[in-house]
């Protein structure tokens, strides 16, 4: 297949290079800025890592979170470093790469071509077509060796993680001992001092106050802030007035008929998750079978999507009434596939598979169709527009960018376009900026800049203009403009003091879990009960997250016994005893070792390969730009 690619480099790679640097020029800006993106971001024992590199792997990488995770996804990325991610990325390809390469191990051109062809991006009808690798090729900036070698790369990876993975071997004693140790329950009753119980009666003094400033002053601390002035340049509000013709229309329904617009059978439908962590004991999943089964009932006189908002544990979905969108066979597992597809529109079930128990409500049973040409034109204009845009982004960035370096406003700037210029407030870098869903990228790059400088910032096909308006550097308020502040704080850390003062001394007093109940009824506190809770999820009931509770616990020499420590959380302070502690059964093991065994492997697999993985990069030597790393484009 790649000699068949090979026949047509002349015509195709003519117009890959000349596209390919008409799109680079166009987006990155001319000149210098070409100049600047040959330097590399990175090398791996001698081996480069440019600019256009990382940029297409992160605009990659956050595709793919969009894809995965929706609506939900700006908030994924919000707390992810896109372009520290991407390079991640490419500097362990290039470690696999060079570690094949010492070992020897090849590739073969058949072994590609058949990898590349079997592809069914790039096929029609079930066989290979070229002419739609190059169109996907084209709308994805990349010239055929550049995807080639990504291709080749992933091949690699996978033919060393085989290997890897086959060195991994464990015994039985080895996953039972997992298995108890990741299903053991602990019961516990505590006492907790609330730390609230001592704020009323401390009246801090202004000496009090200022010695508590003094002493404590970074903790007031008010970090680096800036304020910035930007433009986004959206490719559906640039390209909303255009018309495509009639010809471009039937030309776009013709090319991607058989892709776009011919729809095999599908559904839409909603569900409701009750989930089963894997490795769940047989009385785990019966609770939770239980809890599916209630929910069910429910569902049938109650609103579903508030069910879903209230019950789910799908975080994807269950804000949107656990809306899953219109599917095809193909796209679900097997058993939430098979089950779905036999509903009626309006009917409700209870789905089980590997994830746990699904309340499904199906909306809407479409059969196999075609769409028209009429049918299919709004969605054609809007594909249209959009890549028309996207092309219009990027010129306009560049010559926007041009007129901002001379001088020109940014309000003037956006006037020009009728689009808006939006001013911030003063923030900070692990702040968001409201109203903005890609805060960390304009904020990152806001903080490499001078005070009046400004810098185009690509954040997938919708590019931001940015300019530095104000800078507000890191410091200390005085006194008197955060005193209410200090008070808070100085009230809050001597309540802490003093409730972990009182819970050290009833601990004094409590010689054994005999003197639990005594001691508390004289101090008038209530024991109180935590219902046994599987050691590895460390969630303490009616407390929450408390990882050092469960550590302890499992460390407790005798049971029952008093942990001899005490604990804080929240700012209140417990006393813990430990009531209970079990192994799960023989029977639990027994019903869960097959999913537990297959899940522990996995786990024991991806560890030997990031093993693997430091160990090439210990040994490698690894150079970084930092500056080009944490810009978002070196010349802008």
């Amino acid at each position: 297949m790649l000699d068949k690619l090979r026949g047509h480099q002349n015509s195709w790679i003519t117009w890959g290079v000349g596209g390919f640097i008409a799109l680079t020029m166009a987006f990155w800006g001319l000149g210098s800025g070409m100049i600047g993106r040959v330097h590399p971001v990175a090398t791996v024992d001698g081996k480069r890592i440019l600019a256009d590199q990382l940029d297409r792997q992160a605009i990659e990488f956050r595709n793919t979170i969009q894809q995965m995770y929706g609506a939900n996804a700006a908030q994924i990325l919000k707390s992810v470093n896109v372009r520290q991610q991407a390079l991640e990325t490419l500097i362990e390809s290039q470690l696999v790469a060079n570690e094949a390469h010492r070992l020897g191990i090849v590739i073969s051109t058949n072994a590609l071509q058949q990898k590349i062809a079997s592809q069914p991006a790039f096929q029609q009808d079930g066989q290979f077509d070229f002419d739609r690798y190059q169109e996907l090729l084209r709308e994805q900036g990349m010239l055929p060796h550049e995807f080639e070698d990504s291709v080749r790369s992933d091949m690699l990876q996978d033919t060393l993680r085989s290997m890897i993975d086959s060195g991994v071997q464990v015994s039985d004693d080895e996953v039972r001992q997992a298995y108890n140790l990741r299903n053991e329950k602990i019961g516990l009753s505590y006492l907790v001092v609330p730390y609230q119980s001592f704020s009323a009666a401390i009246n801090p003094s202004p000496k009090d106050l200022a010695d508590f400033y003094s002493q404590f002053k970074e903790q007031f601390r008010e970090p680096d802030r800036i304020k910035i002035e930007f433009i986004h340049y959206e490719p559906r509000v640039l390209a909303a007035k255009i018309t495509p013709t009639d010809q471009e229309i039937k030309d776009y329904y013709e090319r991607n008929l058989k892709t776009q617009f011919t729809h095999p059978e599908q559904v839409h439908a909603q569900h409701i998750l009750v989930a089963v962590p894997a490795g769940a004991t047989k009385a785990e999943k019966d609770k939770a079978k239980q809890k599916a089964l209630t929910i069910l009932t429910m569902a049938h006189k109650q609103d579903f999507a508030k069910l879903a908002a209230k019950y789910s544990d799908d975080p994807s979905n269950k804000n949107s009434g656990g809306d899953l969108g219109t599917f095809s066979r193909g796209e679900m597992v097997k058993p939430f596939e098979d089950a779905v597809f036999q509903m009626k529109p309006g009917d409700i079930a209870m789905v089980e598979t590997q994830f746990g128990y699904h309340i499904v409500k199906l909306d809407e049973h479409k059969a196999p169709h075609v769409d028209t040409l009429e049918q299919a034109k709004p969605q054609i204009i809007e594909a249209i527009r959009e890549g028309q845009g996207t092309r219009i982004s990027r010129e306009a960035l560049n010559q926007d960018l041009s007129d901002a370096l001379s001088g020109a406003s940014l309000e003037v700037i956006a006037q020009k376009r009728g689009i808006d210029v939006v001013t911030t407030p003063l923030v900070g870098r692990d702040e968001l900026i409201p109203g903005t869903a890609d805060s960390k990228e304009l904020l990152d790059a806001g903080f490499r800049l001078e005070v009046g400088q400004a810098r185009g910032v690509p954040v997938g096909n919708a590019p931001y203009l940015i300019k530095l308006v104000m800078r507000d550097p890191s410091h200390i308020p005085p006194l008197k403009d955060i005193e209410a502040k200090v008070r808070d704080a100085y009230v809050r850390n001597m309540a802490q003091e003093k409730a972990h003062a009182e819970a050290a001394r009833l601990a004094k007093l409590i010689k054994g879990p005999q003197d639990f109940a005594s001691v508390a009824a004289a101090n008038k506190l209530q024991v109180k009960s935590a219902e046994p809770f599987t050691r590895v999820t460390n969630d303490v009931p009616g407390i929450g997250q408390f990882p050092e509770v469960a550590d302890a616990a499992s460390l407790q020499p005798a049971v029952p016994g008093v942990i001899d420590s005490v604990m804080e959380h929240g700012g209140d302070s417990y006393i813990f005893e430990v009531t209970s502690r079990t192994n799960p059964t023989d029977d639990e093991w027994k019903s869960d070792q097959k999913s537990f065994v297959e899940e522990y492997q996995q786990r024991r697999r991806a560890l030997a390969w990031q093993n693997f993985l430091d160990q090439l990069r210990a040994q490698a030597k690894i150079t970084i730009d930092t500056e080009q790393l944490a810009s978002s484009q070196a010349s802008m």
